[in-house]
């Protein structure tokens, strides 16, 4: 049985220059209007970086293109040295390890906030492999740590379905994190919470 998605390269993603994420001259336009133009940005391994700007200023498209949901008209999108994100499918960007979190929450109602992270965890997501899984050492403390970080630990065995606005964004957040991503896009986090949610 031939896969659908080329093999992604293991292992480390070379930032040997210190920069992980590259975006050079990259232009996208919707019918003849320009939402990126010219736009060039780099990020460093370990760097945070936020984007500000009203709405329509480009900030999701920017995060489309880097995830490989649009294709740029022209310009270029490497993580690390060598791999060209342009000519990578959605599937496969994300399992080189950009991590994206888009603007509304997506978990999974019915499961449990403890079950949402064991199913984001990396791994076989064949049918059986996953009925037939235990979570063990590292993936346990790296749960432990995502439910932790996420403010959720005392909610773990509730149903996502069931949290706030802003824990299903914490939750969705967490799913990411225990993905150990090497470049993580949030998308406007605190949309929708409250004050209360956004501290």
């Amino acid at each position: 049985m031939t896969s659908l998605i080329h093999p992604v390269v293991k292992g480390e993603v070379d930032t040997s220059h210190r920069t992980i994420l590259y975006v050079e001259k990259v232009n996208v336009s919707f019918d003849g209007f320009k939402v990126l133009n010219n736009l060039s940005l780099y990020i460093d391994d370990g760097e945070l970086r936020c984007i500000i700007g009203p709405n329509g200023a480009g900030k999701t498209t920017l995060m489309d293109v880097i995830s490989g949901k649009i294709r740029p008209d022209d310009g270029q999108v490497f993580l690390g040295q060598t791999l060209d994100l342009t000519t990578m499918s959605v599937a496969e960007i994300a399992l080189s390890g950009i991590g994206r979190k888009f603007q509304t929450p997506t978990v999974f109602p019915n499961h449990s906030v403890l079950e949402n992270l064991e199913l984001a965890l990396h791994g076989s997501k064949g049918v059986f492999s996953n009925l037939l899984a235990s979570v063990k050492g590292d993936d346990r403390s790296l749960l432990t740590e995502a439910l932790e970080l996420t403010g959720l630990k005392e909610l773990r065995h509730q149903p996502a379905g069931l949290l706030s606005h802003g824990q299903k964004q914490w939750l969705e957040i967490g799913m990411l994190v225990v993905q150990k991503p090497k470049v993580l896009l949030v998308d406007e986090p605190v949309a929708g919470m409250t004050p209360e949610e956004c501290e």
